[in-house]
């Protein structure tokens, strides 16, 4: 995906954020590292609905006011998709995602 492909999808979903919640949204983020948030494999597409499709996902790092956008790989992508509840994953993903958000704030 190119900057302009997922801008076009970041921005609608920062605005559902904003208007949600508000002035606690102050900026959105996305994750562009070189691999999957949950694994660290490549991200690639996976099956969804006998299709090929990319996850993109999203969180509020509330400490920063950001929404978070990242992709996983399929598998982890698989996985999500199918929860019924948090899974240990979730936080794998958000613990990394937060760590690569706060450390490109001091870049």
């Amino acid at each position: 995906m190119n900057k302009n492909e997922v801008d076009a999808i970041l921005e609608p979903l920062f605005r559902q954020a904003q208007m949600q919640f508000g002035s606690a949204i102050k900026g959105r983020w996305f994750y562009d590292g070189d691999g999957c948030p949950g694994c660290g494999k490549a991200i690639g597409t996976m099956k969804y609905k006998h299709k090929n499709a990319l996850s993109l996902n999203a969180f509020i790092f509330r400490e920063h006011g950001v929404l978070i956008a990242y992709l996983l790989c399929g598998k982890c992508g698989n996985q999500v998709i199918r929860a019924k509840e948090d899974l240990p994953l979730h936080a794998v993903i958000e613990k990394n995602l937060k760590s690569a958000f706060v450390k490109q704030l001091g870049h």
